[in-house]
């Protein structure tokens, strides 16, 4: 009983809600149809001559309009509400922490490397600022 209700409701309310009136529904005039309108309107679904054109409707516009406009804005106000409490502690640590450690390194690898001496040794006369390092045996 109740789902019968329900289904009367949704029948009710899918109806237009007045008829189009007597002077609205009047012809006003004949227009000339080719005969050739048929073929066009039995196969209105299909593809004519096998290309595909589409179109984009001013409603469609409408609505990607807002969406692609505001996408710069959201994105900056995203980005811009992490950038204090992550971005600035994680490029803190970067340039501190992991150059820090890198250049380190860099430093150890170069005094320990042979090519390193050699070339101080080699180019002693044309590179004055190379820092003698003692050999290994």
């Amino acid at each position: 009983m109740m789902l019968r209700r329900a289904i009367a409701r949704v029948n009710q309310a899918t109806l237009p809600l007045r008829k189009t009136s007597a002077r609205d529904q009047k012809l006003i005039g004949s227009y000339p149809v080719p005969p050739e309108a048929h073929i066009w309107w039995a196969n209105r679904s299909q593809v004519p001559g096998g290309e595909i054109k589409q179109t984009f409707s001013h409603f469609q516009q409408k609505i990607m309009w807002q969406w692609l406009h505001n996408m710069p804005a959201r994105w900056y106000w995203r980005l811009s509400a992490w950038a204090w409490p992550v971005g600035v502690p994680c490029l803190t640590m970067y340039i501190f922490v992991y150059k820090s450690c890198e250049a380190d390194v860099e430093a150890g690898i170069r005094g320990k490397a042979w090519y390193e001496a050699a070339s101080c040794r080699m180019y002693t006369a044309l590179q004055p600022g190379c820092a003698q390092v003692p050999e290994h045996g």
